[in-house]
């Protein structure tokens, strides 16, 4: 399975990637925002390190971005843990969500404003 991987790192040539998410073009995404505002890989992407093939974990759709884009909470992790694929809320994940998302500087009226993600 990683032979392509192999063989590119030796030729020094890019990877061709099956994409596992494709979002419609009127819909802007950055990934940097939400590692930066303590939001794990695992998250949206679910556990990539225990999947022989990723696969698409999530909806993606728009009802399940806003799910969380409301309710950040639940997902807030810190920043340290952003990268740990099995990192799990704790029992108090809503008071420490709230106290992350204080940290992180959230503002709800922009993660649910239509243009922060339609442009």
């Amino acid at each position: 399975m990683l032979e392509p991987v192999r063989t590119s790192f030796a030729t020094h040539t890019g990877l061709d990637w099956q994409r596992v998410y494709d979002l419609p073009n009127y819909v802007y995404f950055n990934h940097s925002i939400h590692v930066n505002k303590g939001v794990g890989c695992s998250s949206c992407h679910g556990r990539v390190d225990q999947m022989p093939l990723t696969w698409k974990a999530n909806p993606t759709t728009m009802s399940w971005c806003l799910e969380c884009h409301r309710d950040p909470e639940r997902q807030l992790r810190p920043k340290a843990e952003i990268f740990n694929m099995a990192w799990e809320p704790g029992v108090n994940q809503l008071a420490a969500g709230k106290q992350l998302g204080t940290e992180y500087q959230l503002n709800r009226n922009l993660m649910t404003n239509c243009s922060t993600c339609h442009r």
